[in-house]
């Protein structure tokens, strides 16, 4: 990888990378240290990674691995903080949509803590990031067949989570 590729797969992955760690960890200042560790480490392996969709799943991958070790560090599970939920889509909705929207997003999340590490990542990297099957169950180092029933049991663990907090999944 040369010089300006590294710059344009640092500016085409960096917010990918950063929200990837920030749904993981659920810190948005330790997200912002995982994803300058993996640009780091980007740039001293730059000779081995190759330009595209391999340097993507190479920093999504490097991403996880460092949110894992985070994770591990931890004596205690954080808990989540109002702040963290995403931001509601400004579109100057009335005052009690944007009291439901924010509500709603503070159940996902919390329903997203309540999975184990690898079924959030699975989650995250199939619905948020958009990756197909094949490309996670590499990235994660799993059979496809794994994958994807890991992946159901998630998404139907998060089903009975937020019917049971009365949010229309």
């Amino acid at each position: 990888m040369t010089t300006i590729e590294f710059q344009a797969a640092v500016l085409e992955h960096k917010d990918r990378v950063h929200n990837y760690a920030r749904y993981l960890i659920r810190d948005p200042d330790e997200a912002s240290d995982i994803a300058q560790e993996c640009l780091l480490r980007l740039w001293r392996h730059r000779d081995l990674v190759e330009p595209g969709p391999a340097c993507r799943n190479w920093l999504l991958r490097a991403a996880h691995n460092l949110c894992i070790d985070r994770v591990r560090r931890r004596s205690t599970r954080m808990e989540i903080r109002q702040d963290d939920a995403p931001d509601p889509a400004d579109g100057r909705p009335d005052a009690l949509r944007v009291a439901q929207s924010a509500q709603a997003a503070r159940l996902l999340q919390h329903a997203l803590s309540e999975l184990t590490d690898r079924d959030r990542a699975i989650v995250l990297l199939r619905e948020i990031e958009g990756l197909p099957y094949d490309e996670i169950a590499e990235l994660l180092g799993l059979n496809l067949g794994t994958l994807k029933a890991t992946l159901h049991r998630a998404r139907e663990k998060l089903r009975v989570a937020l019917t049971r907090a009365e949010v229309m999944p």
